[in-house]
């Protein structure tokens, strides 16, 4: 009887993970598919900036406009989390728009070392 009940244990756990790589692997097929849209085919280069944009967007065409950007856009700024997003705008709102993106480390929290992880991604100009 003892064994039949560590048979069952054996095949409960072997059931729990195969069900964990199932999910792992359909989140990774709805993951790429969402963001790609089915357009990345063989042969086409991304790299590691591009990897999560929409097909077509790539790191150097899509920088964040701080004078115009809503939450939602920030959060996508390295480093940058809902709390420092709305700091961002409510110092934008507080002081005026930005005239240079060196004044992003005028905000609360935002200092040299994210401001250097985060100004290729960054503009202020329309």
């Amino acid at each position: 009887m003892h064994e039949k009940t560590l048979s069952k244990k054996k095949n409960k756990e072997k059931y729990k993970f195969l069900g964990v790589v199932a999910f792992f692997l359909v989140c990774g097929a709805v993951y790429s598919h969402s963001f790609y849209n089915g357009e990345i085919h063989m042969g086409t280069a991304i790299s590691a900036d591009d990897f999560g944009k929409p097909a077509g967007i790539s790191a150097e065409m899509e920088k964040i406009n701080l004078n115009k950007a809503s939450a939602e856009e920030l959060i996508r700024l390295s480093g940058i989390g809902e709390k420092r997003a709305a700091d961002i705008i409510a110092y934008r709102d507080e002081n005026g728009e930005f005239t240079h993106i060196t004044d992003i480390m005028k905000v609360s929290g935002i200092g040299e070392k994210m401001y250097e992880e985060i100004k290729e991604q960054i503009t202020v100009e329309e």
